[in-house]
């Protein structure tokens, strides 16, 4: 029974909870389509671009495994199968002659930049959304993120709401209402990161 008008949270949760894995089933879609495009699976898509634009140290099987949050045997596989299809190369590492670095190959790379609008549906139809509803949704969907890496069902969690330099509200400008403690700079609500190079995670407040 609502009250005063308005329905009761539990209620309200669920049906965001149950719009959210809506949307999280038509982005599996996209990304099953966009990957059995060119003859891969979804997990070699995400390794695939993952490999185009993370830094080094994260180039390793381990990284990515857990950047996708699926298990090392799975991630190995797909590695290989990268491999065998002339997308990648194990590169071996200066002064650690036990490591191999992953590296597209020229082929890969331009298959990885042809990747890159699978998901063109869904920011087709973000942008439709007025430019406040948009920023609104970002700052909802990385309290999200780092509210669900607290749990331990998010594993990787770079975004600028989880970083110990992130000031959250701490400005009189409606236009730029955070800070950045380590660019010293005020942060609009548009150009918070969900994947920061510099990030460092903040303490857990107990």
């Amino acid at each position: 029974m609502s009250v005063n008008g308005e329905e009761p949270d539990g209620r309200l949760d669920r049906r965001l909870a149950d719009a959210l894995e809506r949307l999280t089933t038509a982005i599996r879609t996209l990304a099953v389509a966009g990957a059995q495009a060119h003859g891969l699976s979804v997990v070699q898509l995400n390794a695939l671009l993952a490999l185009a634009s993370q830094p080094a140290e994260r180039r390793r099987v381990g990284a990515l495994a857990e950047e996708f949050a699926v298990t090392a045997p799975t991630m190995s596989d797909a590695v290989t199968a990268l491999e065998r299809k002339g997308l990648l190369a194990r590169i071996p590492v200066p002064g650690d002659a036990r490591r191999r670095e992953l590296a597209l190959t020229p082929e890969g790379e331009r298959l990885a930049a042809t990747l890159t609008g699978w998901d063109g549906p869904l920011v087709e139809s973000i942008g439709r959304l007025p430019r406040p509803e948009r920023e609104a949704l970002l700052r909802s969907a990385l309290d999200l993120i780092a509210g669900l890496r607290r749990a331990g069902v998010i594993t990787v969690d770079r975004s600028c709401v989880s970083c110990r330099f992130f000031g959250r509200d701490v400005r009189d400008d409606p236009a730029a209402p955070h800070f950045c403690g380590l660019l010293e700079q005020p942060l609009p609500a548009a150009e918070l990161r969900v994947d920061c190079p510099e990030h460092e995670p903040a303490q857990a407040r107990g």
